[in-house]
């Protein structure tokens, strides 16, 4: 029988730097509700300045679910996050008739709320979602999506990004997905991407990037640099520091690529939720979202 009291699950999502942290925690205290975190990376503690983690003043304002849980250590994917975020959905809705969702990674977002199986129907639109995917979140969120059609490592080179992208273009649309792949939900999702002039958004990032430095990201990332090879760090950021720390690069050069990187990012992000085909454009403005709210309501 339908629940008489659906939930409802607003996804703000968007380009990193363009400033949904504050915009989901004025959104959270509207409608007294709870944050899910969606980044693939702020839920490592070990990853906090080179993250854009939420500030202890910002997380102590709105509870957040899924920020600096699980460590770089573990293995983690868009299919346990699905899993795990559906199961604090099902309390939270207990509690609050909305809830956020808030975050960049677009794999992970539709893995909670479509399921990983939710690839655009077979046809030339596949291959250039699939390379969004491996540029945004790497190789191991394809892994992920080839797993899901049941691909195996002994029969696709799990290590190859244009094998598995093959390979899922091929069984894309074959109906050999397990039914434990399927999201079912008990709520309804408004999607939301925040998107601002794109001058004023990489002036953003650049002054981010130079706030991380100047707040101790170099020191953050020289804390994991023995564990550079780990999936979780190949991070923008990160990456660039290590290449300094090994002597190819000056600090100067690497700050520069950081910036750059980013900036190739937030424009990659913006692609994927435009092409997502559920996700209305918004500026970062509080009234302008509730009233979108309001619209999609009647």
């Amino acid at each position: 029988m339908e629940p008489q009291n659906k939930g409802h699950l607003i996804v703000l999502a968007g380009p990193t730097a363009v400033g949904k942290t504050s915009l989901a925690i004025d959104l959270a205290k509207h409608f007294d509700t709870e944050i899910i975190s969606c980044d693939s990376r702020q839920i490592y503690k070990e990853l906090n300045i080179g993250v854009a983690r939420p500030s202890n003043e910002e997380l102590n304002q709105v509870k957040h679910h899924f920020i600096a849980t699980n460590s770089i250590h573990q293995d983690y994917d868009a299919g346990v996050y699905a899993k795990e975020v559906n199961g604090v959905l099902e309390e939270l809705f207990k509690q609050h008739k909305t809830v956020i969702m808030t975050g960049g990674t677009g794999l992970y977002i539709r893995a909670a709320t479509q399921g990983l199986d939710a690839l655009p129907p077979k046809d030339e639109k596949v291959r250039e979602q699939l390379n969004q995917i491996l540029e945004a979140e790497g190789i191991e969120a394809l892994q992920t999506i080839a797993t899901s059609f049941e691909l195996k490592p002994s029969s696709v080179d799990f290590t190859n990004p244009h094998r598995l992208i093959r390979s899922i273009e091929i069984v894309q649309g074959e109906p050999l997905i397990p039914e434990t792949n399927q999201v079912v939900l008990n709520y309804d999702t408004t999607y939301f991407y925040v998107n601002r002039d794109r001058a004023e958004l990489y002036d953003r990032i650049n002054q981010r990037v130079d706030a991380m430095i100047q707040n101790g990201f170099e020191q953050e990332a020289k804390s994991v640099y023995p564990y550079r090879k780990l999936n979780a760090l190949n991070t923008v950021g990160y990456k660039e520091l290590f290449q300094y720390f090994d002597g190819e690069w000056t600090q100067s050069h690497a700050i520069d690529k950081m910036k750059q990187h980013t900036r190739n990012y937030a424009k990659r992000q913006l692609t994927w939720f435009r092409n997502q085909g559920s996700y209305t454009e918004i500026s970062p403005n509080l009234d302008e979202i509730l009233l979108r709210i309001k619209q999609e309501a009647n």
